[in-house]
């Protein structure tokens, strides 16, 4: 019966296709997409092979300068052919991320024996020639060993099936049907064929199912950085999920590069793009060297992470040689003034850490607390601090915060050069948990922002400040106004300018009693809503004042054409007055600020001496440790009293 060849001659383009989509995509990286493309360029010489055997033997007899030929196709055929099934197998393995079970020797010996077994059936044909014969009279017939090919290839289907089985609980119900229709088109396309010989249809129905896992399963926007093409922060998190979940054990090698944000900024995207792609393999070399298996990701803007399957590896005798790389392959860096400045950080997985919050709030977190000028910490030495524990917690502690009423604001006093006294304050939130005790802003504000509670919050403290101003009359106490920070989220919140009115009329507090503090941040995200809300409270009476200047990119110009009452000065600059140029700035800072008519309120004073400098050069208001750290509402009003009344 002669054989229909239409369908092999569609595999080969449908293979084909799918190898250059893949490396055209960049999936190249990571074991997975090796093993993928392995698997593609096998099923293609298997095809190609099916072809060339199927043209060559279709007339009999065959040729002698034909036959020869017709051997090689028949032996490379079974021979890529059961090798993919035997790549597969590990695709599966990989894909799952439990290749780990592969190490210990058992596993590994089992896995191996039924491709040994078949290989030594195959290379021992030629003498048995009870698999297969390929002569000139009768061209190619089976013999009875066949049944080994196939009886091999059927115990990877089974164990590759039953592992999918098994990890059925961490993979995606789509890229688990993806990943099982692998054999289950096969193997039906190999029935139909076992009762329809002269359609081979095996090979399409292979390259069909290749083709709905590079589709649903190697997506690259799931495992790749689009950016850099290195493999990414969620396929990271992916993987560390299926790690926890098959409880393997290995370690993770964090390393930050603390300026990235800079360099990239100097560089350029696709100079910047460079060297990260050079770093991480240069990595990946220093790890095979070692012998070891990594996986490496990458997160923005400068953060790569290793999974390393040894647990037990020392990474800090490693951390010179990464290090000596990195200096080495970024030479030329040195020439533009910019230079990688890297942090290390090892977690060894269940040791300690043992779910993917805590590596993940420690990837990002442990520069912060490590000392400055270490480049390597182990993650045992800073996991049980209670630094780490408020940052890997703060979910728990805003939660508890907010259901127990546990912010509070407190009052730092700002001193008036001209009247001689403090005439407004700052309302900065406080926040005392049960269990860690004060939390930082710095800590809980990006959290509440990355919530979305950053709203709720803001609107605690414009409540709490106006009931202040109510209960206790400011103008008996000497002030004038209660600064209140604004954050970002509520600069662009519609309602804003309706909440301040609702606030107004529940207290009775006039708008020239509030200042609103907007941060540099803001102005940067100005837009049309934004910009309408400060139009409509500045028609109500309400002033503003530009927070933390000095520390953005903020130029006298700006600063002019934005409706400011007060401008105030960022504390950086005055913890720099104790040198020349640091004091010329600050002079010419006020200076111009008073060309514009602006007020200046200077953050951050702590002594004597910047408080005499700051006066003789002309500004208007003090705030900092130099007369008063933040205080409750009932000890601010007694500091008032004490200084102002006194006085």
């Amino acid at each position: 019966m002669e054989s229909i060849l239409y369908f092999d001659y569609m595999a080969v383009p449908l293979y084909l296709i799918l190898l250059y989509s893949s490396i055209a995509r960049g999936m190249t990286k990571g074991r997975s997409s090796r093993i993928f493309n392995w698997i593609l360029l096998t099923s293609v010489i298997a095809t190609f092979s099916d072809l060339g055997l199927e043209l060559l033997v279709r007339t009999t007899p065959v040729p002698d300068t034909k036959l020869a030929l017709a051997k090689f196709f028949a032996y490379s055929y079974f021979l890529f052919h059961n090798g993919t099934g035997f790549l597969y197998f590990l695709f599966i393995y990989s894909i799952t991320n439990t290749w780990y079970a592969l190490r210990k020797k058992i596993h590994f010996v089992i896995v191996c024996v039924p491709f040994a077994v078949f290989l030594g059936t195959l290379v021992s044909n030629p003498f048995t020639q009870k698999c297969f014969t390929v002569t000139a009279e009768s061209g190619y017939t089976r013999g009875p060993l066949m049944t080994v090919f196939y009886a091999t290839a059927s115990v990877y289907a089974l164990f590759g099936l039953a592992h999918l089985i098994f990890c059925i609980r961490f993979l995606d119900v789509k890229k688990w049907l993806a990943l099982v229709s692998m054999y289950v088109l096969t193997y039906a396309a190999v029935l139909f064929q076992f009762f329809n010989g002269a359609y081979l249809v095996e090979l399409a129905a292979s390259a069909l199912s290749l083709l709905f896992i590079e589709l649903v399963v190697l997506r690259p926007d799931e495992v790749l950085d689009s950016v850099v093409g290195l493999q990414s922060w969620k396929a990271y998190l992916d993987t560390l999920h299926k790690i926890m979940i098959t409880k393997q054990n290995v370690q993770v090698l964090a390393i930050k590069f603390i300026n990235a944000r800079e360099v990239k900024t100097y560089l350029g995207e696709d100079r910047y793009r460079k060297y990260i792609r050079l770093i991480a393999d240069k990595a990946l070399d220093l790890a095979a060297a070692e012998h070891l298996h990594a996986e490496l990701f990458f997160e923005h803007p400068g953060s790569i992470y290793l999974i390393i399957d040894e647990h037990d590896f020392d990474s800090q005798k490693a951390i010179p040689t990464l290090i000596g790389t990195v200096e080495k392959y970024t030479y030329d860096l040195k020439g533009t003034g910019a230079k990688l400045n890297p942090k290390v950080c090892a977690i060894k997985y269940p040791d300690g850490l043992d779910n993917i919050r805590e590596i993940k709030h420690l990837g990002h977190h442990f520069p912060e607390l490590m000392p400055r000028d270490q480049i390597f910490i182990d993650a045992s030495n800073i996991s049980k601090t209670k630094e780490f524990q408020i940052i890997n917690n703060m979910n728990d502690i805003l939660t508890r915060a907010i259901r127990d009423e546990k912010f509070e604001v407190y009052y730092q006093p700002i001193y008036s050069i001209w009247d001689h006294k403090f005439i407004s304050a700052e309302a900065l939130l406080r926040l005392d948990d049960e269990r860690y005790g004060q939390i930082s802003p710095a800590d809980f504000i990006p959290e509440a922002e990355r919530r979305g509670l950053i709203l709720p919050i803001g609107d605690f403290v414009l409540d709490a400040v106006h009931r202040f101003a109510s209960e206790n009359e400011l103008e008996k106490l000497g002030l004038s106004y209660i600064e209140i920070n604004l954050s970002v989220a509520q600069c662009l919140e519609r309602e804003l300018p309706s909440k301040m009115e609702a606030l107004r009329n529940k207290y009775s507090v006039g708008p020239d009693k509030v200042n609103l503090e907007i941060t540099e941040t803001s102005y940067d995200n100005i837009g049309d809503i934004m910009d309408e809300n400060l139009k409509i409270l500045s028609e109500q009476g309400y002033s503003f004042s530009l927070d933390d200047y000095g520390v953005g990119y903020s130029n006298i110009q700006r600063v002019s054409k934005l409706p400011l009452k007060i401008v105030k000065i960022d504390k950086s600059l005055v913890d720099n007055m104790n040198t020349v140029s640091g004091k010329s700035i600050m002079n010419n800072t006020v200076r111009m600020m008073k060309d514009i008519n602006k007020e200046l309120v200077i953050e951050g004073v702590e002594t004597k001496e910047d408080f005499d400098a700051l006066r003789q050069m002309g500004c208007d208001f003090i705030q900092g440790f130099y007369f008063s750290k933040p205080l409750p509402a009932k000890d601010f009003i007694s500091f008032l009293k004490e200084n102002n009344l006194g006085a």
